[in-house]
């Protein structure tokens, strides 16, 4: 087996980093689980690379500390980020909001998640062209009727 992917090491770096930003705020375990509800067992997971990170956990990082995130996954950049260099959230997408604007925040800011949804996007509509022109038509109609 790899060791870069054995278990507890894989995300290892992540992990130091997530621990070195802890550190930096002078959060305890005790403190992060007050204020996020993860318990402390978990975060100490993520700290030691034997779990990936929650969204609520990185999200909380993000709105309450300004984390940025390129550097929690990649190590490049600046540990915070200034609050007026974050992206506003723009629409609304009903009841897939929260998930779609965690997507977008997490593409816009991650390049590695960016070209990795890129990817696949690129695969599913060579594979799918039929079905989106056929959605994209349903819109339009709808659209056109509503006006």
């Amino acid at each position: 087996m790899d060791k870069q992917n054995t278990p507890g090491e894989k995300y290892q770096d992540i992990g130091r980093r997530l621990k070195s930003i802890r550190d930096a705020l002078g959060y305890t375990l005790d403190r992060v689980y007050k204020e996020t509800g993860i318990s402390r067992s978990y975060i100490s997971e993520f700290e030691r690379g034997r779990k990936l990170a929650t969204s609520k956990y990185l999200k909380f990082l993000i709105d309450t500390h300004n984390v940025n995130l390129n550097f929690v996954f990649t190590g490049k950049g600046e540990m915070f980020i200034s609050h007026q260099d974050r992206q506003p959230e723009l629409y609304d997408f009903g009841k897939f909001d929260e998930e779609i604007k965690d997507l977008l925040f997490h593409i816009t800011n991650v390049p590695n998640a960016m070209y990795e949804v890129l990817g696949h996007f690129s695969e599913y509509k060579m594979r799918k062209a039929d079905l989106i022109k056929q959605a994209l038509l349903t819109l339009n109609k709808e659209s056109d009727s509503s006006k």
